[in-house]
């Protein structure tokens, strides 16, 4: 029953695509759990994405009733003025050029991650190439220590899998710095000491952590607090959304031996694929905005302090955009139209590296293992990851042969 549909409890969101598809025959917003509201068409979500004037990103992902101090807010938890300027870094630090750059830097990791898989032999493909390729090219772009990558994504998982994207807290305390006080330290170094030569006025590298650490809003540069959110927001991001659109593209392709014959067989394929991945198995399944003013969506009556879910999982599925939406089609001419991004002002900054990373990770994939030498584990079956917002494999367990 939509009723009883939360989408902050874990595994309910994950399990709940027959119910978008009533609610989407229905309407396009739909009343659930806790008095939200639930937008479920393409054309609605868009239109509610690009209205920051009466929704907010205040409360970001975390559950009713959850607040986050403005200091600690990632870029998904700012509204305007401020999130236009952190954002407008964000997209300088992310441009085509800078990611088209680091496309070497790319090829070569995955490179080197696909050849530590044994041959013949068995690895889980997610510990061993999906996790640490997006986490690598992320502490690289910051400019981070690359020894540390690990250890770096060690954190971040522990972080996304806990209840702390739901609550902001964890047995050890509320709030990042007393929920994960190692990581948290970590980047606070890091910040403090690129602060120091910014303001002696070393030679510094034109990295994302440079770029932050001099940018001003009306004037004044971000807190170190601010900073450290922000930092981490970029680590995060990197291991949910492109993380988990490896993953899911890499399970289609073995899971799917029509879909491998498509990517192996053309490169624009490839692209595609990615994009239709990202539509019918998006990595974060809907955005969460608090309604500042009385307003309506589709005739549906919000009013101020109400909670509006954005279903942007169910808008991918929308069957007045896509045909047959809940099925994978690598021929499908608007795959693109999808907004597992997001839409208007709130648009994902490092959309492009994420596509580019999955891009060139499976295609390496595809050049180290020859057709049919790679199948997944007999039995298998998908296992989400635990995140409640997300949808990823939890584990890709694979035999390989020698060609």
């Amino acid at each position: 029953m939509p009723s009883d549909f939360n989408p902050f409890e874990p595994g309910q969101a994950q399990r709940a695509w027959p119910l978008l598809a009533k609610l989407r025959r229905e309407g396009p917003v739909a009343p659930i759990a806790g008095g939200m509201h639930y937008v479920t068409r393409h054309a609605e979500c868009r239109e509610a994405l690009r209205d920051t004037e009466s929704f907010s990103n205040a409360s970001g992902m975390k559950a009713p009733g959850v607040e986050v101090p403005f200091e600690d807010r990632i870029l998904g938890e700012l509204d305007p003025p401020q999130h236009t300027a952190v954002r407008r870094v964000m997209v300088t630090a992310l441009t085509p050029k800078v990611v088209h750059a680091a496309e070497p830097f790319i090829r070569d990791t995955a490179s080197a991650l696909l050849d530590a898989v044994p041959v013949p032999g068995s690895a889980d493909l997610v510990a061993a190439f999906t996790v640490p390729l997006p986490n690598r090219v992320t502490v690289h772009l910051l400019g981070f220590p690359a020894g540390d990558a690990d250890t770096i994504a060690g954190w971040a998982k522990e972080l996304m899998v806990s209840e702390f994207p739901r609550t902001n807290r964890t047995e050890r305390g509320e709030g990042f710095a007393a929920a994960f006080p190692d990581f948290a330290g970590y980047i606070d170094e890091r910040v403090e000491r690129r602060i120091g030569e910014v303001e002696r006025g070393e030679d510094v590298p034109d990295d994302v952590l440079t770029r932050l650490v001099k940018l001003e809003v009306d004037g004044v540069r971000l807190t170190r607090r601010q900073l450290r959110a922000l930092t981490r927001n970029l680590i995060t991001g990197g291991l949910t959304t492109t993380s988990q659109l490896l993953g899911n593209l890499l399970h289609e392709v073995l899971a799917t031996p029509v879909v491998e014959d498509a990517v192996r067989a053309d490169e624009t394929a490839l692209a595609r694929a990615v994009d239709e991945s990202l539509r019918v198995a998006p990595p974060v399944l809907f955005a969460a905005r608090g309604c500042v003013r009385d307003t309506a969506i589709a005739g549906t009556e919000i009013g101020a302090g109400e909670r509006v879910i954005m279903g942007t999982g169910s808008a991918n599925r929308d069957e007045q955009v896509f045909d047959a939406g809940g099925e994978f089609r690598i021929d499908r001419p608007n795959s693109d139209q999808h907004l597992s991004f997001g839409y208007g002002p709130h648009v994902c900054p490092g959309a492009g590296l994420a596509r580019t990373v999955a891009r060139i990770g499976v295609a390496a994939f595809l050049e180290r293992f020859a057709p049919g030498s790679v199948h997944l584990t007999a039995g298998y079956e998908f296992e989400n990851v635990p995140t409640f917002f997300e949808i990823g494999p939890q584990r890709l367990p694979v035999e390989t042969m020698a060609p």
